[in-house]
């Protein structure tokens, strides 16, 4: 046998002279292309592993590909990309996972993968993957404050709210949630967060009120912060409070949020921020809702004239759906205690009871011994219900679907509670009216002084609620051709 040089193979020259290697052309058209073929298809498996995960990320645009992404390659999706991208805006994923509307806005379509795909929820997933690492430590509310004095007169004037003035504690946290965002943007504008050294100083009135003017002017543009005529006033007057403590009862000389509204041109209420939803939109979202999630939250807002924080955090031992005869409510209805804003007191269910009922026996089915009695419970939420934020968008979500606007506008549950109150005030007015006959033959201009001496509160609240329930009857009914 000759090596490729012509020379005799022996044990000596095979190790001197290897046989030289078959070129392509040879491996082409001799008995090689079958291992060729082998080795190239080994080649671009390997390059497909390798790059396997760089491939979902790409489909004909930047867009994520979710469809391929098994739980592992979504865990490094979310190590790799959602992770740098939170501390790109100054998050900490160490501490913290991103929110709902966070990751579907920035990360469109995830959410839905990790549901259809794998039956979790962004919490679920969340701790599938051990995120976050460690527990963020547990803060005051203004413990972010540089100024010692301001953040102790904001944590005074709180306690002061709670304790002397009584006031129920959601109107307390949101006093408190306005001013957390007031001192951090006024902070970010004037770099400084001390709120009360210039409040002492006369010469410093005009500068100072000029800081609050600029804070105002980047809170005002914030997209989720003053959106309405409305929510600017209702902002300035949680602000102004407590500087008016600091002037009432602290000695401060001056209060810089004084005509600000002026200032801004939000001196006057528009019409407009009183709008209410009609009877015949409502009819059409509850019957555009394909969700009884959906459907209980347009009778809780429109129907039961709930505000979406009540609706979001309302439990099943608030619900009396079936009273005993000698209750003086006379009929089914929601019973809040002191956390409420208006303070304690009752709701009547006057609609929607086969909705309540329902949802109950599916919250149990579905959840079994682990359910806390939550009426809408999110185990991704550490409250254990939904939040009030997504009682709004799904709200906001089925307006869209359903093509329900006021004033070119989607509607937000407000717009549905309003028409609850509307309702109830044209109850009133017909109620009155009633017994007009009955105040003219006692002599009487006044028909709320017949009311008054002659019917009792109990007998006063059913002809209410008879009224009301003639407004609501039909709101809530299955329309099958939308369906």
């Amino acid at each position: 046998m000759e090596n490729s040089r012509g020379q005799p193979i022996s044990k000596s020259n095979e190790t001197l002279y290897p046989p030289k290697p078959p070129d392509l052309e040879s491996l082409l058209h001799g008995a090689c292309p079958l291992l060729l073929a082998i080795s190239l298809a080994l080649t671009l498996e390997s390059l497909t592993d390798r790059d396997d995960y760089t491939n979902t990320m790409t489909e004909t645009t930047d867009t994520p590909r979710y469809s391929t992404m098994e739980l592992e390659d979504a865990e490094a999706f979310y190590h790799d990309e959602i992770t740098p991208q939170m501390r790109a805006e100054g998050l900490a994923p160490e501490h913290q996972t991103p929110t709902y509307s966070w990751l579907e806005s920035h990360f469109p379509g995830f959410i839905k993968h990790l549901s259809r795909r794998f039956d979790l929820s962004p919490g679920d997933f969340y701790d599938e993957i051990g995120v976050p690492v460690e527990s963020e430590a547990e803060e005051g509310p203004f413990d972010f404050v540089d100024d010692d004095e301001t953040r102790a007169a904001l944590e005074d004037y709180l306690v002061e709210l709670r304790d002397r003035q009584g006031r129920a504690e959601s109107t307390v946290a949101t006093r408190r949630s306005a001013l957390r965002l007031y001192v951090r943007t006024y902070k970010d504008v004037n770099g400084t967060d001390d709120l009360l050294g210039s409040l002492h100083d006369d010469a410093a009135r005009a500068d100072e009120m000029d800081r609050v003017a600029d804070t105002f002017d980047v809170l005002r543009r914030r997209e989720d912060t003053l959106t309405t005529h409305a929510s600017r006033r209702k902002y300035v007057q949680e602000v102004r409070q407590f500087y008016t403590h600091q002037v009432t009862f602290k000695g401060a000389r001056h209060n810089p949020t004084d005509q600000l509204e002026r200032r801004f041109g939000w001196d006057s209420t528009p019409e407009w921020d009183n709008q209410a939803l009609e009877a015949d939109q409502i009819r059409t979202l509850y019957q555009t809702a394909t969700d009884p999630v959906d459907c209980l939250i347009v009778i809780g807002v429109c129907g039961w004239g709930l505000r979406p924080s009540e609706v979001a955090s309302l439990r099943v031992d608030q619900l009396v759906l079936d009273p005993p005869e000698d209750d003086t409510e006379a009929g089914p209805y929601i019973e809040f205690g002191s956390e409420r804003k208006n303070g304690p007191g009752t709701v009547a269910l006057l609609t929607g009871l086969e909705d309540a009922t329902a949802r109950i026996d599916a919250v149990v089915e579905e959840a079994g011994d682990d359910w806390m009695g939550a009426v809408f419970p999110s185990s991704s939420a550490e409250s254990g219900h939904l939040s009030t934020s997504t009682i709004r968008r799904r709200f906001k979500n089925l307006a869209e679907r359903a093509g329900v606007t006021v004033d070119g506008e989607i509607p937000t549950p407000k717009m549905g509670r309003r028409y609850w109150y509307t309702a109830y005030g044209e109850a009133v007015r017909r109620v009155a009216e009633r017994f007009a006959d009955v105040a003219e033959e006692q002599g009487s201009k006044s028909t709320e002084v017949v009311l008054d001496n002659y019917l009792s509160e109990a007998e006063k609240r059913r002809h209410r609620r008879e009224e009301m329930r003639e407004d609501l009857e039909g709101l809530f009914a299955e329309d099958t051709a939308v369906q």
